[in-house]
């Protein structure tokens, strides 16, 4: 007996297979709660990630000089300079210590997804006992990410403007003498229209994937992008304090 597929099931199989890639990329701004159905069904994974890699090495290129700068300026850099009979720096020690940037804070960056997947899965399955495989939650904080990135990108003009790479849309840009090796500036910085805008689109995804109530994702979006940026902090202060 021949059999049907019904009209709905194909647009359900239509829209699944659209979604994520490179519309995602689009639909994470304006419609997030549309993108995540469909990576709910079919998570995506590389693009997502190329996109992640793509803009933040963009950023680290651009305003890698400045970097370099800012760097030479810390105490703790320039004693390492000292000891290894480098400074002051050269051309040659310049270009590394700007290569060393761009793939450390691409990489750095990057990784911040995978982390807080891990930590998501770990609240969301263990803790909250939903269900949710990681391949769908590491594609949520993906996607996240590359907002993120994006207003890492917003900055390159504003930091090229002011000659200086210390720039910010987060309240740390209320002290910008402190700089980011003190506590009180990395803990303003976290408290920016980017940072709270991944967390509000990561709470929505996670939502969706975990099929919970849109404040239980919030909830665990703090505790997993959230964490992260407690750890930065923490981090910090114990680097502080054997400065």
């Amino acid at each position: 007996m021949e059999q049907t597929v019904p009209p709905a099931d194909d647009q359900t199989q239509g829209e699944v297979k659209s979604g994520g890639s490179f519309k995602g990329f689009i639909d994470v701004f304006h419609q997030p709660s549309e993108l995540f159905e469909r990576i709910k069904h079919r998570p995506k994974i590389l693009v997502p990630l190329l996109g992640v890699l793509i803009l933040v090495a963009v950023f680290f290129v651009a305003l890698g000089d400045m970097m370099i700068e800012m760097q030479l300026e810390m105490p703790q850099v320039r004693s390492g300079l000292e000891m290894q009979g480098a400074w002051p720096p050269n051309d040659e020690v310049r270009t590394v210590m700007k290569i060393q940037t761009i793939i450390g804070g691409t990489l750095a960056v990057t990784l911040t997804p995978l982390l807080a997947a891990l930590f998501a899965m770990f609240f969301g399955n263990f803790v909250m006992a939903g269900n949710a495989r990681f391949k769908q939650i590491f594609s949520v904080m993906l996607y996240g990410t590359f907002l993120f990135a994006v207003g890492m990108l917003v900055l390159v003009p504003l930091a090229l403007a002011k000659g200086s790479a210390m720039v910010s849309l987060s309240l740390a840009a209320l002290v910008p003498d402190l700089g980011p090796q003190n506590v009180l500036y990395v803990a303003l910085s976290k408290i920016g229209v980017f940072n709270i805008w991944e967390i509000i689109v990561v709470g929505i995804g996670l939502s969706v994937i975990y099929d919970m109530p849109r404040n239980k994702g919030y909830l665990l979006s703090v505790l997993s992008v959230g964490m992260l940026s407690i750890l930065h902090i923490v981090f910090t202060a114990i680097g502080q304090l054997f400065m």
